[in-house]
């Protein structure tokens, strides 16, 4: 399912977050194959998208550039995330460009930096509870950097959890949301299609859904 892209001259800010849906028998996350990552845009709850496979670099790199697709007609996008790197790898194969001399001194000692505009940062969870923000890779000169407190992927834990609730309704005495990636796939473009297009957000004005919120729909309960 294809999501519309954003549109141009919005300024976006994205979340990004794996989920590992246990099998029959407890595995590792990395030999599940029912990791699932998914992406949110802040301001209005839009899911982006939503990839289920193996914890793999092909993985992350489809996921990836799905969001970066919707995501690219901004001006300004905020790209956070937790403490996994190969989003911001994945990201840096698509987003990142060489700087020409007139937008920055010969001192400045960078010769590729993100886009301009785009700022990718993530949340690390260390020991004892301690968490620490960190920048990945540089940014371009003119990108302005947001405060610390503002990088976080809290709406993605939150929709982690709405998520796990929901797909129950899926469940049978298998205690499994499907027993094949491509199932679990299915599940999760429904939820992400009544997500986006049916429901409506109490954090939003007038208790729009998201599409109403990101501009695709202009009214809402008009979504047929």
């Amino acid at each position: 399912m294809v999501s519309p892209c954003a549109r141009e001259g919005r300024h976006h800010s994205r979340r990004r977050r794996g989920i590992h849906s246990r099998g029959r028998e407890p595995s590792p996350p990395s030999e599940s194959e029912g990791w699932t990552i998914h992406f949110i845009e802040r301001e209005t709850r839009y899911w982006i998208a939503a990839q289920a496979g193996q914890k793999q670099d092909e993985l992350f790199r489809q996921g990836t550039a799905s969001a970066w697709q919707w995501a690219a007609p901004a001006e300004f996008i905020r790209w956070f995330s937790d403490g996994e790197r190969r989003y911001g790898t994945s990201l840096w194969r698509l987003a990142s460009v060489p700087l020409n001399s007139a937008e920055a001194h010969r001192d400045y000692g960078r010769r590729k930096v993100w886009r301009e505009g785009l700022e990718v940062a993530m949340k690390i969870k260390g020991s004892q509870g301690y968490k620490r923000v960190e920048w990945v890779k540089v940014e371009h000169p003119f990108t302005a950097i947001s405060p610390e407190h503002q990088v976080h992927a809290n709406h993605n834990e939150a929709q982690n959890s709405a998520l796990r609730r929901r797909a129950s309704a899926y469940r049978r005495r298998q205690n499994l949301y499907a027993k094949r990636v491509a199932g679990l796939q299915r599940v999760l473009d429904m939820q992400r299609l009544v997500h986006n297009w049916v429901r409506p957000h109490w954090g939003l004005e007038k208790k729009y859904n998201s599409s109403n919120g990101d501009g695709i729909l202009c009214s809402p309960g008009h979504n047929a």
